[in-house]
């Protein structure tokens, strides 16, 4: 690779990790920032919900022209958006672009200084890039809304006895983003808010869904809509469903506890290759280096990869039982 082109990605890749750690340091590190961000940012959106139709599930969190059309014609953009809600970050679609990139660069970066093969790096950096930021964000979804659904029964015992002691269920739930802590109390803030501002509390609590994914969540807001129409004795309501969840959470509790066995099982088996292939590299490098170093080296990993992907799959499967 001639020199220059060589000198220009290095170029393109410093100057990608420090406007990296600028934009880490101006956005994620200074708490004042973030919180004021968070409050404009739910503000806006419940501002701009009452302008969509009752039928609409999507809340757009910014204003600007080129979002709101990429926002209607690709449904990934959609969903990148709604996981960045879902995880409770702050950062916004263009943010984790720029973020991607950035990776994307040091990835590539730290290949041509390994002088690692074009056709190896470039997949690689790709999957970086792209792979790490949106597992994270999805693990962070995942852990939100594992808190929020084990904190529900509780926060809908409290909605219970709020209403028994002759509270509104709009007082009731702006009690609960009060009293809670994060992610209930956040979300039920959001939806007292967006009633306190004009929004019917059938479009707010529909679009309590959008910012948690849970099922108990779900089977709560159909609940409320179906008892918002038809009516009845909420407080009943209220108490038979906590009561439900808190069974489904001691299922699964019993069902994580039986399948600890096949979860070990997976970690071991698709560890143990990685840490074979370390201890070889730190005891006979050239014996294991012709993975990477030859065509039939590069067949075996393409092959090896398929076929860990597929046991580490199946065997997901088979731990996981939905409840």
């Amino acid at each position: 690779m001639p020199i220059f082109v060589f000198s220009f990605f290095v170029f393109v890749a410093v100057v990608l990790i420090m406007w990296s750690f600028y934009w880490a340091w101006l956005n994620l590190l200074d708490p004042r920032n973030k919180a004021k961000k968070e409050r404009l940012r739910t503000i806006h959106d419940a501002v701009h919900s009452g302008e969509q139709s009752r039928g609409s599930a999507i809340v757009p969190q910014s204003g600007n022209e080129m979002e709101s059309w990429l926002r209607g014609r690709f449904k990934t953009f959609v969903w990148i958006e709604n996981l960045i809600k879902r995880a409770g970050s702050s950062l916004a679609v263009g943010r984790l672009a720029l973020l991607m990139l950035g990776l994307f660069a040091v990835v590539l970066a730290l290949g041509f200084l390994r002088h690692l093969n074009p056709w190896i790096l470039l997949p690689l950096a790709l999957a970086a890039a792209i792979g790490l930021p949106l597992l994270w964000l999805s693990q962070q979804a995942s852990k939100r809304g594992k808190a929020f659904g084990e904190k529900l029964p509780e926060a809908l015992n409290y909605i219970s006895r709020a209403l028994r002691s002759s509270h509104s269920l709009n007082s009731a739930i702006a009690m609960v983003g009060k009293e809670f802590v994060d992610p209930i109390g956040t979300e039920f803030k959001v939806v007292s808010d967006k009633i306190g501002f004009g929004i019917p509390f059938k479009d707010a609590i529909v679009q309590l869904a959008d910012g948690i994914q849970s099922r108990d969540l779900n089977f709560l807001i159909v609940s409320l809509l179906i008892q918002h129409e038809t009516g009845g004795n909420l407080t009943e309501l209220l108490d038979g469903l906590a009561s439900t969840m808190r069974q489904r959470i001691k299922l699964r509790g019993k069902i994580h506890t039986i399948s600890a066995e096949g979860r070990a099982s997976a970690w071991v088996l698709g560890g143990l290759p990685f840490v074979i292939v370390g201890i070889l590299m730190f005891t006979n490098p050239g014996y294991i280096s012709i993975l990477w170093q030859t065509s039939q080296g590069h067949n075996v990993l393409l092959a090896i990869f398929v076929l860990m992907s597929i046991g580490l799959f199946v065997m997901n499967r088979i731990v996981r039982i939905k409840v």
